[in-house]
């Protein structure tokens, strides 16, 4: 089974169990996004770079025995029109471009 395959519940487990870490699971979903976002066009901005990052730093918080919730290291995407630190806010239109 993929990783881009389990659900949230099955992920969560198999990162409490130490079979995954975020790592991984985040570098499966930007490896799928890869794969079909030019036909779906559904990311108006992604930073894998970022999203990486924060994910090796969550896998320390884990490994640290103090996650931060039920879904810690579960990669979520944010809709642009919440302002988010790192990521612009363009309310999927061009009059707020560059917001």
């Amino acid at each position: 089974m993929s990783l881009n395959d389990l659900s949230a519940t099955q992920a969560v487990d198999k990162i409490r169990k130490g079979e995954i870490t975020s790592e991984e699971l985040v570098q499966a979903c930007l490896e799928r996004i890869d794969q079909i976002d030019g036909e779906i066009e559904a990311w108006a901005y992604l930073n894998p770079d970022y999203a990486l990052e924060q994910a090796r730093k969550l896998d320390i918080i884990r490994q640290a025995g103090d996650p931060k919730g039920q879904l810690h290291g579960i990669p979520v995407g944010i809709k642009d029109i919440i302002d988010t630190a790192h990521v612009p806010t363009e309310l999927g239109t061009p009059i707020h471009s560059g917001r």
